[in-house]
């Protein structure tokens, strides 16, 4: 098992590179950052990826340019830093947040998800059914936006209720910023509940011969649960590059959800990353 650490500092990849007893963050070759105050002054889409480390909304979106052959320029996100220039251009210190031209920032998912469908309408991500598209919307809120699974596996991890919290290593940046109300209790249902309802889409479509959650062609839902799944059971080597303390929080929340994610969901998982995804992926 990876080191765990801080709860904290695995998911937020906030670790030092070069600390004691972990290993350099890699970034693939083919990311190619340009700094905030040069991609500042560029036209066209920017969009800020946390450096060094598979965040599960930036490999998302990155997942939906790559398969609708959108063109950005990427800017870094340090994490565990202070990001003061990413802030004085868009408002935001976190990842990913899109600039398109002098427009606003766009900083949640479903902004993001509509851009890029507006960009490059094929292949769609969305369906064209009215009806079918208000369901994979709802679906991908479940996973991405507040309340939802990543939502609740980070106030899982900032809890500190398995790991220390006086660490003065950029945590406490991500624990002000996220501060919650809501017990560890709470978020651990509804990680099952949210989990649950995915397993039982994918039992009936499989009773459909279909690989997919939503009808028989790839939609924004099977792009947000594999790059989400990171957080319960990291993808092999071969599919997602990532530090090896990255690789703690899959060990990390199976503890906390005293069971691990069901077969069902990794598989759904690799056969969507191998056959849509760039692999591997690496930011």
């Amino acid at each position: 098992m990876a080191n765990r650490g801080d709860p904290m500092t695995i998911f937020n990849g906030t670790m030092a590179r070069g600390a004691a007893g972990e290993s350099e963050m890699t970034t693939d070759a083919t990311v190619n950052y340009v700094p905030v105050e040069q991609a500042r002054t560029m036209p066209g889409l920017r969009v800020a990826f946390t450096r060094g480390v598979p965040g599960a909304w930036s490999v998302a979106i990155k997942a939906i340019f790559d398969i609708k052959g959108i063109d950005y320029i990427a800017v870094p996100q340090e994490p565990g830093q202070e990001n003061e220039p990413l802030r004085a251009w868009t408002g935001q210190t976190s990842a990913p947040v899109l600039m398109y031209h002098d427009d606003k920032p766009r900083i949640g998912w479903a902004e993001k998800l509509v851009l890029a469908e507006q960009l490059q309408p094929e292949p769609r991500l969305l369906p064209a059914d009215q009806d079918e598209r208000i369901a994979v919307m709802g679906f991908c809120h479940e996973i991405c936006g507040e309340d939802g699974l990543g939502w609740n596996a980070r106030l899982m991890l900032l809890s500190g209720e398995r790991g220390p919290r006086d660490q003065d290593d950029g945590n406490s940046l991500m624990r002000k910023k996220y501060v919650s109300p809501v017990t560890n209790d709470y978020a651990r249902k509804r990680v099952l509940a949210i989990l649950d309802s995915m397993v039982r889409r994918l039992e009936a479509q499989a009773a459909r011969g279909q690989p997919y959650f939503f009808g028989d062609r790839l939609t924004a839902a099977d792009i947000y649960w594999p790059s989400f799944s990171n957080l319960f059971a990291p993808m092999s080597a071969d599919l997602c590059t990532m530090p090896d303390y990255f690789r703690g929080i899959g060990p990390l929340l199976e503890i906390y959800l005293e069971q691990p994610v069901p077969r069902i969901l990794l598989d759904h998982r690799d056969y969507i990353v191998r056959t849509y995804f760039r692999t591997p992926i690496a930011l």
